[in-house]
């Protein structure tokens, strides 16, 4: 799968940055949310969306994107992982919108056959910009079941530590300048003391090791969707 994939639908994101991390004493406008009232703007990512190959994904995309009142939404949620060393960022974490993550997807509206459908996960992590349902980072974070966690690959390489592992359901059209300043964004850094001390706890196989070691990808800022739509295919 790869561009020339057939693209059935487009969503905009906006993003935007706040200064330090998401902290529920601040609220984004009037919305009550975790992040600062005027985030920084960083521009818009316009993600085209490849319904034939993932249509459950891309759905529950749609859903997200949607601004429907009782539903779920990525405005005001942040991305939580920069993955420098890998070439990605991951937004849509579950959770509490005071924290900036997106309200846990329940029921058959947001049930999703894709995962169990071994065509699903044929897509390859070849190009910037490509868009995948975030499994295997759900997974760690302790989200089982339906998620609405994704990244976007940042290039200039490919990424094929995240092939048959997640869901590729789209590609960035418009904003690959917006997804690389995403992950140029400062990420907090352990001291070389830190450092030594979680290679050995991993050396003897403390689980506490892989714990730590996921805070090193979190940004420093609130890296925030300020709001997000649909857009006609």
């Amino acid at each position: 799968m790869d561009a020339t994939a057939n693209v059935t639908a487009r969503v905009y994101l906006d993003v935007g940055a706040c200064e330090g991390a998401a902290n529920a004493a601040r609220a984004l406008g009037d919305d009550g949310g975790a992040l600062c009232a005027t985030p920084e703007p960083f521009g818009r990512i316009v993600v085209g969306l490849y319904g034939d190959a993932a249509p459950d994904t891309v759905r529950n995309f749609l859903a997200l994107c949607s601004n429907a009142a009782s539903t779920p939404t990525l405005a005001g949620t942040v991305f939580h992982k920069i993955d420098k060393g890998n070439g990605y960022v991951v937004g849509g974490k579950s959770g509490s919108p005071r924290l900036g993550q997106v309200s846990a997807l329940s029921g058959e509206r947001f049930s999703n056959g894709d995962v169990t459908r071994a065509s699903a996960f044929e897509g390859r992590h070849f190009r910037p910009g490509t868009v995948s349902l975030a499994l295997e980072s759900a997974a760690k974070d302790g989200e089982y079941g339906t998620t609405a966690q994704f990244l976007i690959t940042t290039g200039p390489a490919p990424v094929p530590s995240l092939d048959n592992k997640n869901i590729v359901f789209g590609r960035v059209e418009q904003g690959l300048d917006v997804v690389q300043r995403l992950s140029n964004e400062k990420t907090f850094k352990p001291s070389e003391t830190a450092r030594a001390y979680n290679a050995l706890a991993n050396l003897v196989g403390d689980s506490r090791a892989g714990k730590a070691k996921a805070a090193w990808i979190k940004p420093t800022r609130a890296l925030v969707i300020t709001s997000c739509g649909v857009l006609d295919a």
